[in-house]
């Protein structure tokens, strides 16, 4: 009986061993399962943590990137529109230019033939301004005229008194100054003449000459004077000057027509020719007697 016992009671502690085993095998399961689970909290939420980053990263990024394109976008437009204003400014400039041009050359071509004229409500000062300023902007500066002309005319006679039996030939040179004023209808402007001329007297082609011996001189008058040149509506001209001529005093004149208009105004070039005739009279043409000759001139005067 007592072997019973002890067995029962043997079996009994066996039981309760296995049983105090499982439970403490359960409460480590347990324990270890909690572990984890924190563990898998906290990385979980370690990649939200770090997945928000980079979404704001990202969203910063494209609106820094969206900012720069805008800024970049209406600077181009800000740059364009005011490359459109100054293009169209230009413009505007270039055809008000033109058209005052156009309205002058009008007005001058009307004045020219005589007749009547009604453009544009803008004076010539208001045209010249806007020409002016128009060449301004586009950096171009007119060079002034000085008034100043330089003619040359080519003298061939035609017509002489007794002292000359060969018509004197040569050349003239008219300097015209920009000293001037009006006289009446006339435009009248202060000139120099220079000249030099040969001629000769040859006593066998003399029929008046009664000498008993031959006489042959040659002739070279030199022309030194000062006078002034007479214009009419820029076509029928007359000039004079006094001075030396020869050996003595005398004067020396020209007139016929100028074709300025023309050379001028209608083909725009800085030239101006003149045609006519010329005549040249002295107390003394180099043999002690006054005389004098007539001649055909062709000038050609250059605008300085």
């Amino acid at each position: 009986m007592t072997k019973n016992i002890l067995l029962k009671t043997f079996m009994a502690f066996l039981l309760m061993s296995a049983t105090t085993f499982a439970q403490n095998e359960q409460d480590v399961d347990a324990i270890e399962k909690a572990r984890q689970a924190k563990e898998a909290a906290e990385k979980a939420a370690a990649e939200a943590s770090a997945a928000t980053e980079a979404a704001i990263e990202a969203a910063a990024n494209k609106a820094a990137r969206d900012a720069r394109q805008d800024a970049k976008r209406k600077k181009e437009e800000e740059e364009a529109r005011k490359l459109a204003e100054a293009q169209a400014a230009e413009e505007a400039e270039l055809d008000a230019a033109a058209s005052a041009a156009a309205e002058a050359a009008k007005r001058k071509m009307a004045e020219e033939l005589g007749i009547e004229y009604e453009g544009l409500n803008v004076s010539e000062e208001e045209e010249e301004e806007i020409i002016t300023d128009s060449l301004e902007t586009d950096a171009f500066v007119a060079k002034e005229k000085l008034g100043i002309s330089i003619g040359g005319a080519a003298s061939v006679g035609v017509l002489s008194g007794a002292s000359f039996t060969s018509v004197p030939l040569g050349g003239t040179i008219v300097i015209t100054t920009p000293v001037g004023f009006k006289l009446g209808p006339f435009d009248y402007t202060v000139s120099l003449a220079f000249g030099g001329y040969q001629g000769t007297y040859d006593s066998n082609e003399d029929s008046e000459f009664t000498g008993p011996t031959p006489i042959l001189d040659e002739f070279n008058p030199i022309l030194a004077a000062v006078g002034g040149n007479l214009t009419l509506a820029n076509l029928v001209f007359a000039e004079g000057h006094v001075g030396l001529i020869g050996k003595g005093s005398g004067f020396r004149g020209f007139a016929g027509l100028s074709l300025e208009k023309l050379m001028n105004k209608t083909l725009d070039l800085p030239i101006n020719i003149k045609v006519g005739s010329e005549a040249f009279i002295s107390s003394d043409m180099g043999s002690g007697n006054p005389s004098g000759w007539i001649s055909l001139g062709l000038r050609l005067d250059y605008s300085l």
